[in-house]
């Protein structure tokens, strides 16, 4: 009497847990690898543009500095790129995204792009002086984009570039399954084939002593494989969500410092919105709950029918002892 609602609960208990744990790391990735993603995108883009516009203004190559240098200095675009870079600088550090040291680079480079505003500044205040002016303009180029080595990466953009790669390898790393998620939604499927085959020989040993066609048993045993069902669709979606935020991470790290990068960036993280949505991961894991609820009724529900059709049992024996 015990056998069949106990397995009915061990199939619901793997199956759930392995579903959980494929929606646990699919929320990770939306909540935050998805918008650090981006805020590095934003970042390395906006560095990159706001370094153009002050050489545009300053002049570079020999060039001179615009004319209206003296009167309005670096304008208005280079300091609100560079304001936009710091403030996506510190929204990815917030996103709880990054490990420690990932954490860590970031506020280093922080620290650089002040440094790199400070001799952008200084060469905007000798501009004047051609010789001051290269000066202060070779040494915040060095600062933004001198090329290291790619194991040790020392300027801004090259830090940036380095923190989107290891984001997309541990978002790589967080997709698709994890050893607890395989073990038990294998563990799940071969304890539901013993579910099949249990069911099965119990309804032909309650109509064979008892001559009773259980439909009963039949119906409280089926929510169990609907669960299944239901959280095989589930994790579909939580794999297709999880597909396109790695997708996703390698288009960001792949724009280039354009007009055009801001708004292609916001289209890449609306159309990752859009694709999120599309999956329902919440709606998937309230369906899920609600039909782990419905499935662990059905299997205690069992239990009491198994427990009445044993009384009618003995009730027989007795009779005909």
């Amino acid at each position: 009497m015990l056998l069949l609602p106990a397995l009915a609960l061990t199939v619901l208990t793997l199956a759930g847990t392995a579903y959980l744990d494929l929606h646990d790391r699919t929320g990770q990735l939306r909540e935050r690898y998805a918008p650090a993603m981006v805020e590095l995108a934003h970042a390395r883009t906006s560095l990159a543009l706001a370094h153009d516009e002050a050489t545009r203004r300053l002049g570079d190559h020999g060039r001179d500095p615009l004319l209206q240098t003296d009167l309005v200095g670096l304008g208005e675009r280079y300091p609100a790129l560079l304001t936009e870079a710091a403030q996506s600088l510190n929204n990815a550090a917030q996103t709880e995204a990054l490990r420690t040291a990932q954490e860590q680079e970031v506020r280093v480079v922080s620290g650089l792009v002040v440094a790199y505003d400070d001799w952008i500044g200084w060469a905007g205040s000798h501009h004047e002086s051609k010789a001051l002016r290269t000066a202060g303009l070779d040494y915040a180029t060095s600062l933004l984009n001198d090329v290291g080595s790619p194991d040790k990466p020392m300027a801004v953009l090259d830090r940036i570039a380095a923190l989107e790669r290891e984001l997309n390898e541990d978002a790589a790393e967080l997709s698709g399954w994890s050893a607890l998620s395989a073990v038990t939604a294998s563990a799940a499927l071969l304890a539901a084939l013993v579910f099949v085959f249990v069911v099965a020989g119990t309804l032909e040993f309650i109509h064979s002593q008892l001559h009773v066609v259980s439909v009963v048993l039949a119906l409280y045993a089926l929510p169990v494989l609907l669960v299944l069902g239901v959280l095989v669709l589930g994790a579909v979606g939580q794999h297709r969500a999880q597909r396109e935020v790695r997708q996703a991470g390698v288009e960001l790290a792949a724009v280039g410092a354009s007009v055009k990068a801001d708004p292609l960036i916001e289209d890449l993280d609306g159309q990752l919105a859009v694709k999120l949505r599309g999956t329902h991961p919440g709606s998937w894991a309230l369906a899920a709950e609600i039909a782990l609820a419905v499935g662990a009724a059905g299997a205690v529900a069992s239990g009491f029918t198994l427990f009445h059709y044993g009384r009618r049992h003995l009730q027989i024996l007795w009779r005909t002892s």
